[in-house]
This record gives structure tokens, C-alpha cells and sequence, in this order.
């Protein structure tokens, strides 16, 4: 009988593993993953120099000056949210920007100059996390709804009662890459059982930038912060605190090197063969000296305390760098955002990666362009804004795209963010980070889910019909 029962009980199993690999082979058809190269693009096309060549005017033209940077900077601390559209109608652009990013900020401010915050603003703030919570249901990397345990566990966490009427800020500087959470939790919350999207993610704050730290979670493992233009939670750890002088001496440096690559190594020895920590895109750290072959450079880092120290470290001159901010021109531009091809996309730059507005902002950060995470915020950043009704037709984009210049120009709408990289035989290209699917003429699902060059006809966020913004950054 024994026997019996373990001859049933495997061939269950056995059937149980074919049915889940016939359910499995029937997602996959209905879900897979495209090809590097998307049609109509080609291989030529996903590599910079295609691009550059294309260029008709001088690639390396400096499109915009260091000073016209700095004035640009200056005038986007103020830039309306209301103007006209491409048929002189006006358009606010303020609910959109007040509803849609509750933690994200269009206006640049300087977080050491915040001496203090009214405790029912904060508190009103960190409402909205508690409301995320508390009103939706949420589901786990397991795909299992949170319990009421679980949400309860992160509003504890908030410590929102003990918030004092008014709030006097530590001054911080992020010592590593920190992500930045809208609660004070490293689980993932989906939207909906099988979403692939941590809702609790909300951007990422890069080495050396200034914070003002207004609060903390109940345990003190979270700090919640003001960065130059967001609001959110960050770990501890990640986040030193010191004085306004110390920290502008590491986060305002004369003499730095910013990095290019996505990633780039920093290392304890001159010899770069111990690695010490590593710094991100558009981050910059104070450069010291330099020799034929290295820089060396002050790099933030956190006391066992939590105050803040600056030790050396060592970058390799050949490892993505710059000396200064890059000369903002066509071929820079190029230069630094195909090295980023493919690389996997990262909602609000979950696991250390970029998502559509992440990738623009990095991209433009080593150039001393200073811009927001949200898509309608980065395409209002320039001089040169041209917006358009929604029932716009697509021939009217077009006429636009026609004398648009590559690099320089960024299309999008309120849900995604494209560089505009030209027209080849009637058909214009963008490169972006690409979290959208496409559908083949079967009706399978193709996920692209990185940085990828498509055409604008393609289905999904690059598509120009959604397009109700082009944006130009020159004089």
C-alpha cells in the first residue's frame, strides 16, 4: 500500500511539473524578451559615432558655455509651470507636477540652507507614505498581498508622533549611493499580484550630494531627508552627518572629477587593487592630485558614530572620469550615454540602474546641468520648450522632429522621457531607457525593459503620438 500511494504521489508530481512547464512554455510565448537590435534599427545604430557622423553642423561645437550652464541653472530655480502651447493656448502644467510627484520636487533648492521645518508640514508629508500603504493593496516578491502586520510594521516604523512642532535639521552628505524609499522599508511592493515595479521606490540620491536630515525611523536605521529635489526615506548607513562647512568642502568642490561611465571604482591604495567603494554617474569627489595613471581623491565616509570623515581613494584616469564638467557638445552627449546601452531599466532607478528620467539626469549631470527626476519636470528644463495639445497629430510632431538636433533635444510626455537622436531614410530614432513592451504580429508580448534605440513609431513610451512635449537645450 506504501508502494501504492509513493506511485501516485510521484506521478502527481511528474504531472504536476509538466502542467506547470506547459503553463510556463504558454507565458513565455505570451511574454519574451526582444532582441538588442529592435527594428527598423540597425546594428550600425547602436553605437555613438553613427550618430555623430549624422550630425550636420560640428559635432564638437560647445552648444552651451559653462556661464549660459550656470544661468540656465539659475533660471530653472524659478521657471514658471504655465506657458503657451504650439497654437498660443495656455497650459498650467502644476496639478499635473503637484499630483503626480508627492515626493519629487521641480524647484532646486540647497539643503544646507534649510534651518528649520514646521513639524505639521513634515507630518503632512510623510501622510502620504502612510496613505500608499494603508490605502491599496500591496503585494510581496512572493505575490502574496501584505498582511495588515506588515503595513502596520512600516507606519510604526515612520514614528510619525514623535515629530517635534518644530524641526531643527541635521546637515548630511551621502557617503555611498543611496536609493530612495517613500517608507522606511527594503521590501518590495507591487501594484498588482504579478508586477514586476517596487512601488515603494522612488529614486536614487548619488555620493557626495548634500541632505538635510529631518527625521528618523523609530529603530534609527532610516534617516527621511531633503536632497537638492526630492523628499524620501534613505538608509542610515548611507548618510554621514557634519557640519554645513565640512560637508560643502566634499559636495562643492573647486577641483573634482565627475563620472561618466554608470559605474566607477574607487580604490584604498594608489596601486587601485583594493576596492574601497564605488560612485555613480554625474557624482562628483574632490580631487586631490593626480599622477600619469590615477587621481586621488577625498572621498565621504561615515564614523561608526555617524558624523562624518573623508578618507583617500584612488580612481584610474582610463575608468570613465572627467577632470571638471564635460564641454556640453553633441559628441560628449553621445559619448556618454551609448556606453549605457542595454543596460537593464530600473523603475525610479531600482538596483542601482536608471529608468527613463534617471538616464537624462545623470546624463546631463556631468555637464553641470542640474535637473529633477520627473519626466514633464526634466522637458521644462530647457529654453526652448515646444508643447502640444494631446490631439495633436502626429505629421504636426514630425514637422518638429524634422529640425530637431541630436543630443541636445529630448521628447516625451507626463509617463516617459527620450533623447532625440536623428532621422535616417524618413525614419527618426530616439535612445532612452525603455521599460515599456511591444506586441509582435502574433500578439506576443515583447519586452524591451532596458536602454535601447527604437524608432518613434514603435509601440510604447517612444511612440510620437504620445509625445506632448520636444524640448532644446541651447541659448
Amino acid at each position: 500500500m506504501r508502494v501504492f500511494f509513493m506511485y501516485v504521489f510521484l506521478t502527481c508530481l511528474s504531472f504536476m511539473s509538466m502542467a506547470t512547464g506547459i503553463i510556463h512554455a504558454q507565458e513565455q510565448k505570451k511574454l519574451i524578451g526582444s532582441p538588442d537590435v529592435i527594428p527598423p534599427a540597425t546594428e550600425a545604430m547602436q553605437h555613438a559615432d553613427f550618430w555623430i557622423s549624422r550630425i550636420n553642423s560640428d559635432p564638437d561645437r560647445v552648444i552651451l558655455t559653462p556661464q549660459q550652464i550656470k544661468e540656465l541653472n539659475k533660471k530653472n530655480l524659478t521657471r514658471p509651470l504655465e506657458g503657451t502651447d504650439i497654437n498660443g493656448n495656455p497650459y498650467s502644467l502644476k496639478n499635473l507636477t503637484d499630483r503626480g510627484y508627492q515626493s519629487l520636487q521641480f524647484y532646486r533648492i540647497d539643503p544646507l540652507a534649510i534651518q528649520s521645518v514646521s513639524g505639521d508640514s513634515l507630518r503632512k508629508g510623510l501622510q502620504s507614505g502612510i496613505d500608499y500603504v494603508t490605502k491599496r493593496e500591496l503585494w510581496d516578491r512572493r505575490q502574496i498581498p501584505f498582511s495588515e502586520t506588515m503595513k502596520q510594521d512600516i507606519i510604526d516604523a515612520m514614528d510619525v508622533n514623535s515629530i517635534p512642532d518644530r524641526v531643527n535639521p541635521h546637515y548630511g552628505i551621502i557617503v555611498s549611493h543611496g536609493l530612495e524609499r517613500s517608507v522606511p522599508s527594503h521590501l518590495t511592493a507591487f501594484g498588482s499580484q504579478f508586477n514586476w515595479l517596487d512601488m515603494f521606490q522612488t529614486g536614487s540620491l548619488e555620493t557626495g550630494m548634500p541632505v538635510a536630515v529631518l527625521h528618523q525611523s523609530k529603530s534609527g536605521d532610516w534617516y527621511y531627508v531633503r536632497s537638492e529635489f526630492s523628499y524620501g526615506w534613505i538608509p542610515a548607513a548611507q548618510i554621514a552627518v557634519g557640519t554645513e562647512k565640512q560637508i560643502r568642502h566634499l559636495s562643492e568642490p573647486d577641483n573634482f572629477i565627475v563620472a561618466l561611465a554608470h559605474k566607477v571604482p574607487v580604490y584604498s591604495d594608489k596601486e587601485c587593487k583594493t576596492w574601497l567603494t564605488d560612485f555613480y554617474q554625474g557624482a562628483r569627489l574632490r580631487l586631490e592630485k593626480k599622477n600619469s595613471t590615477v587621481y586621488q581623491v577625498l572621498v565621504p565616509y561615515r564614523r561608526p558614530d555617524g558624523t562624518l570623515d573623508a578618507v583617500n581613494g584612488w580612481v584610474r584616469q582610463d575608468a570613465g572620469v572627467n577632470v571638471g564638467f564635460q564641454s556640453f557638445t553633441q559628441r560628449n552627449i553621445l559619448n556618454t550615454i551609448f556606453p549605457l546601452l542595454y543596460h537593464p531599466y530600473g523603475w525610479h532607478d531600482s538596483l542601482n540602474e536608471r529608468d527613463c528620467c534617471g538616464i537624462i539626469r545623470t546624463v546631463y549631470k556631468t555637464f553641470g546641468i542640474y535637473m529633477p527626476r520627473g519626466t514633464i519636470h526634466e522637458l521644462l528644463c530647457a529654453d526652448h520648450v515646444n508643447v502640444f495639445p494631446k490631439d495633436t497629430t502626429k505629421e504636426v510632431k514630425y514637422r518638429y522632429l524634422d529640425s530637431a538636433e541630436s543630443g541636445i533635444t529630448l521628447c516625451g510626455f507626463s509617463g516617459h522621457i527620450v533623447m532625440y537622436l536623428g532621422k535616417v531614410d524618413g525614419i527618426h530614432y530616439v535612445i532612452h531607457s525603455n521599460g515599456y513592451s511591444y506586441h509582435d504580429p502574433d500578439g506576443t508580448e515583447i519586452r524591451v525593459a532596458r536602454v535601447s534605440v527604437t524608432d518613434t513609431e514603435l509601440e510604447g513610451g517612444g511612440n510620437v503620438e504620445h509625445f506632448t512635449e520636444i524640448s532644446t537645450f541651447r541659448p
